[in-house]
Parts: structure tokens; C-alpha cells; sequence
């Protein structure tokens, strides 16, 4: 039973740690009640590796359940693979942590687990069941005084000091010497002292201004978005953004699939909802238009197809279906950016081979099912003499896919109505924060159902729309032409991470072989 107890008791603290509105500081000991049971756990007992992983389960499916329930609201299949397969995996990191104290030495073991599990997390990041929503850096999205050094690490740096800070308190439990007490004390304030310092000696580079307005059309994707007339929902569109727009505004922001008129993109320009919108330039010559959409590109006979390609069922054609940017410029240029990293059962069917044939349990986007392309010839969109970085929805939590991109200013559009009224789309927005701070970036946010923003640099949030309200919002931001050391170098701390690992796996096997 005291395992059972201690098991649930980590699993309510990382949750209750959990943005948007958990107390961040519980996360340092959310680790430790797992490391008791490690301390004090039978290696003899029969089965003693099955029953520990099954305690370490537990736990990490607790801090699932309590913190990305909201999935269930899109996908019931979704959420319940989600929770089981992401509690699989932190386990086994524990497991590997549980092995390594039997064959390793205490710090050879506590090493052992940092690693581990920055390599876990990395791989997280990289792999088609990509689901880093529980990353343990993206937990000081609230707190972001404590982390204004993530501009050198990025989130997982955040994951170091989490694990670090959770082995120095379960060591200061055993036996509080001086030495214990003073590298708890020296690996919890450091990261914070620094953090103020870069925050107080920031020196910005600031580039340029610019005009934007953000429409929030704030249409209900459940019963509204796929049955509307498409026509009607960009003439609110434009309506909407006739209310803020002036001579000066240089760039208008619509969100995720705001227009929902099928365009083929070898036909784009003559797609109705492209002539709208440039009909809209012609009154006001300075305006650029960036606003998603749902796209379809068709394969000639002779070129050749990508991996997600579909067949028309009576003819021998193919095309892919890509969930898109469109970006119109103020001299009527039209470009296209496809979203690359894809929401895992919703518009990407994870190991195809083996998942093929559960698509139909999948989220229905609009009647899209199946892996969308993810094929993309550009990265940035150019803006009045400056670089857009154009970020569809899920992609905002990835870091990395930022690094070694030459752009001015950040721009997510986003719909977060799937998850309904819960803290889903209140985190989701959270952590595009963390992307200001790594970036040293300002960023244009525009949802469907909210949170639409402005997001400085140093993460500050200004002109919000908030959940389920209609509304235009609009600001003049400021862009920077300085690189932050993570945009150079990304995850630098994963990539090390998963090198070591495969060290410590061989050396785990060798002394297991020995003993």
C-alpha cells in the first residue's frame, strides 16, 4: 500500500505543478517519492522489474490523466493511446533508472537517469509518436523569471534543472550534511541569478516596427466550421478585420483553416476566397495577408508522388491534402506554407505499416482523414523587408524546429476550439511563450476560439482575445534581428544526451554480463 500511495503522490505533484494553473515549484520534488521506492524496493522479490514498472505507471499516469485530459473532448481513442503509451514511456525510463542502481554506483546510477531521460524527451521531439506536451521544461511556461536562460537551452535545459534539483532533495531526506545543503542550495538559486541577470542586462537590437491586426473569427469547429457556407465565413472574416484595419497596417493575420473553400494550390489564384482577399488589398494598398487553409495539390503523371499521396477513385491521379499558410503579399505574390510537424492520430497516422487502419478513429478534421503532406519548400514568409516564421498550431511546441532560421518575428496560427473550454488551449498558449524567450522574438498569435495575442520578447502578453470571443485585436510590434545561442544550436542537450546514452546502455549490459 505505501507504494501504491507514493506512486499517486508523485503523480499529483508534477500534475499540480502543471501550467496554467499549478504551482510551478512542486515539480523539484515530484521525482522524489519515485526514488523512495527505488531505495526501499526488493530487487529479490519475483518480478521485482514488472512490479516497479507497473508503480512507476501508475504514477506517470496520474500526471497524463490530470493534465492532458482534455484530448479525450477530440478523440476518446486518441486521448486513451496518449495517456497509456506516454505513461509506457516515462516508465521505462524508470526502469532503466530502477536497473542502473542494482549495477551501477550511486552517482553512476543518478547520472544515468539525467540522461536517460533528456534522450527520452529528445526523442519525444523527433519520432512519429511525437507527443511533448508533458515535457518537463515546458512546466515553468508561467514562471518564465526563473528561465530566461532557455535562449541557451531551450525547454530541455529546463528538464536538467527539474531532474537535478528532484535527486539533491531525495539525497537531502537520506542525511542533510553540509555538503548536500549547499549543492541544493547552489543548483536551485544559480539557474534563478541568472535568469534575473540576463533579464535586467538584456540588450535588444530592436529592427524595425510593424502594423498588425489579428482577427478572432471565433467559430465553433464542432457544429460551425465544416457547415457554414465557406463564402459567408470569409465575408465575417473580412468584416471583422474592416473594423481595425487602416492605411498603415501592413500585415492582416487570420487563423488555422480559416478559409474552408477547397483550393487547389496549381489554381490558387483563381480560388474565390484568394479574390476576396485581394479585392481587400486593392482599399488598402500596404496590407499583406497571412491565414490558413486546408490546400490540395495534384501530381502530374510523370512526377513523382510523396509518401501520404491519395488516388481519385475513378481515375488514375493522385494529389495530397496539406494543412497550409497561405500568404498573400501587397504585390498580389501568393505563397504557400505546409504544416511539417503534424498532430499524431489526427493528421498523421504514426508507423503507418502498423496503424494504417485505424485512421477512422482519428480526429475529424473537417472530413479529412488520414496523414496530411507535410512536404515544404519554405520557411519564412517575406514581410515589408523582414522574415515571418509562420507556425501552424501544434508545431508551437517544438523548439527546435526553430533553430538555424533566419526570421524577424514569430507568427502561430492556431484553432484550440477541439479541446473545448479546458486548460488544453490555456497551456497550448502558454507554451508559445517559451518560444519568445528561447527566440528572443516577438509573436503574433491567432486562434480560431482563442487565446489570440501579442507575446514580446521577454514573453509579456498584450491585446488579448480570450476563449470564445469574437474579436479584432491590434498592435504595432517591434522586430529583432539578434540570434539567441539556441537558435543556432537547438536541442544541443538532447543530441548529447542520446550519444551518452548509448554509452551507458552498453555499459549496463556489459556489468550486467560481469555480475
Amino acid at each position: 500500500m505505501r507504494n501504491y500511495l507514493l506512486a499517486i503522490l508523485s503523480g499529483i505533484l508534477f500534475s499540480i505543478s502543471w501550467p496554467v494553473n499549478g504551482i510551478v515549484y512542486f515539480v523539484f520534488f515530484a521525482f522524489v517519492p519515485l526514488f523512495i521506492i527505488v531505495e526501499n524496493f526488493d530487487f529479490n522479490q519475483k518480478r521485482a522489474a514488472w512490479k516497479f514498472m507497473f508503480f512507476s505507471f501508475l504514477s506517470f499516469l496520474v500526471f497524463n490523466l490530470f493534465t492532458t485530459y482534455w484530448v479525450f473532448y477530440a478523440s476518446p481513442f486518441g486521448a486513451a493511446a496518449a495517456f497509456i503509451l506516454n505513461s509506457l514511456f516515462m516508465s521505462l525510463v524508470m526502469l532503466i533508472y530502477f536497473y542502473s542502481t542494482k549495477i551501477l554506483s550511486k552517482r553512476l546510477a543518478y547520472f544515468s537517469f539525467v540522461i536517460f531521460w533528456l534522450s527520452f524527451e529528445y526523442l519525444h521531439l523527433n519520432w512519429d509518436l511525437s507527443w511533448p506536451w508533458l515535457t518537463l521544461g515546458n512546466v515553468f511556461s508561467e514562471s518564465l523569471f526563473l528561465i530566461n536562460w532557455y535562449k541557451y537551452t531551450g525547454i530541455l535545459g529546463g528538464s536538467l534543472w527539474v531532474i537535478i534539483i528532484n535527486i539533491l532533495v531525495f539525497e537531502l531526506l537520506k542525511s542533510r550534511s553540509g555538503s548536500k545543503i549547499f549543492s541544493f542550495v547552489i543548483a536551485l538559486s544559480l539557474p534563478i541569478i541568472i535568469s534575473f541577470f540576463l533579464q535586467k542586462n538584456q540588450s535588444e537590437s530592436v529592427s524595425g516596427k510593424i502594423d498588425v491586426v489579428v482577427v478572432q473569427p471565433n467559430v465553433d469547429p464542432y457544429y460551425e466550421k465544416f457547415s457554414i457556407d465557406y463564402q459567408k465565413q470569409l465575408n465575417d472574416f473580412i468584416s471583422l478585420a474592416k473594423t481595425k484595419i487602416d492605411s498603415n497596417t501592413i500585415l492582416l493575420i487570420g487563423p488555422e483553416t480559416a478559409l474552408q473553400e477547397s483550393i487547389w494550390e496549381s489554381k490558387i489564384e483563381y480560388a474565390e476566397s484568394i479574390i476576396e482577399l485581394k479585392k481587400l488589398q486593392d482599399e488598402f494598398p500596404k496590407l499583406n495577408i497571412l491565414l490558413g487553409a486546408t490546400t490540395y495539390k495534384l501530381f502530374e503523371k510523370n512526377e513523382q508522388k510523396s509518401s501520404t499521396a491519395r488516388q481519385f477513385r475513378t481515375e488514375d491521379l493522385w494529389y495530397d491534402i496539406f494543412n497550409s499558410a497561405i500568404y498573400i503579399s501587397d504585390a498580389g505574390n501568393i505563397s504557400v506554407y505546409h504544416k511539417t510537424k503534424l498532430v499524431p492520430g489526427a493528421e498523421k497516422i504514426p508507423f503507418p505499416i502498423l496503424f494504417n487502419n485505424f485512421s477512422a478513429l482519428s480526429v475529424d478534421l473537417g472530413g479529412v482523414s488520414g496523414s496530411l503532406g507535410s512536404e515544404n519548400s519554405i520557411e519564412t514568409f517575406d514581410v515589408a523587408d523582414f522574415d515571418l516564421l509562420p507556425l501552424i498550431c501544434y508545431e508551437s511546441i517544438y523548439g527546435d524546429l526553430n533553430s538555424q532560421k533566419i526570421f524577424d518575428v514569430i507568427c502561430i496560427i492556431t484553432n484550440d476550439g477541439w479541446w473545448k473550454n479546458t486548460s488544453g488551449y490555456k497551456q497550448h498558449f502558454s507554451y508559445a511563450k517559451l518560444r519568445a524567450i528561447e527566440q528572443n522574438r516577438s509573436i503574433i498569435r491567432c486562434a480560431n476560439t482563442g487565446i489570440s495575442s501579442f507575446i514580446t520578447s521577454n514573453g509579456d502578453v498584450t491585446h488579448v482575445a480570450n476563449w470564445d470571443e469574437q474579436k479584432v485585436i491590434k498592435s504595432q510590434i517591434e522586430t529583432f534581428d539578434n540570434i539567441t545561442f539556441y537558435n543556432t544550436y537547438g536541442d544541443y542537450l538532447g543530441r548529447i544526451c542520446s550519444f551518452i546514452s548509448l554509452i551507458f546502455v552498453l555499459m549496463l549490459f556489459v556489468k550486467s554480463k560481469i555480475q
